[in-house]
């Protein structure tokens, strides 16, 4: 399972449906066309970006999942079943037809369950500097990228210095 569209998804401002087409053409979720057929369903994407966000400020947190945010999740990850079909010599899932946003939503919302339902929960961050979402590589990993690193570091010397200036 791909958790990291779920922190992308997170991380998206989606402000219409222009952004959500250009996201999810980005993210690969849909060709071009189909993202332009979902950009009219963004506020069921905002719904469900509202509910990813929900659970991952609850597992950052340590606190319980709310109960609506839980329940949008289950919802649209069960509006798409799933079976298992022999592709000799292989098994592989392969979701039941439906048509483009059931299936992007049910996608997205099994990342999301799929990150928060397992031990990953655990480096699931958000970042001091700009507020996104991201998965720790270490345990003290406080920051994002690179420059946002550099801009709590700068920050903290300056508060230094200027405690320093003052005191």
């Amino acid at each position: 399972m791909h958790e990291e569209r779920a922190v992308d998804l997170a991380n998206q401002e989606l402000r219409s449906g222009g952004d959500l087409r250009r996201w999810l053409e980005r993210s690969g979720s849909v060709d071009e066309g189909g993202a332009v057929e979902l950009s009219f369903r963004l506020p069921e994407f905002l719904e469900l970006r509202d509910a990813v966000r929900s659970v991952f400020e609850a597992s950052i947190g340590g606190g319980p999942f709310p109960a609506a945010a839980v329940e949008r999740l289950n919802e649209a990850s069960a509006r798409v079943p799933r079976v298992l079909r022999l592709e000799p010599p292989e098994a592989t899932e392969a979701a039941v037809t439906s048509g483009a946003a059931p299936r992007v939503l049910a996608e997205l919302a099994r990342s999301a369950i799929s990150l928060v339902g397992t031990e990953r929960r655990e480096r699931l961050r958000r970042c001091e500097a700009c507020g996104r979402y991201f998965f720790a590589s270490r345990s003290d990993r406080r920051w994002c990228s690179v420059a946002c690193g550099n801009r709590i570091r700068v920050a903290r010397h300056l508060t230094k210095r200027r405690a320093g200036e003052l005191g």
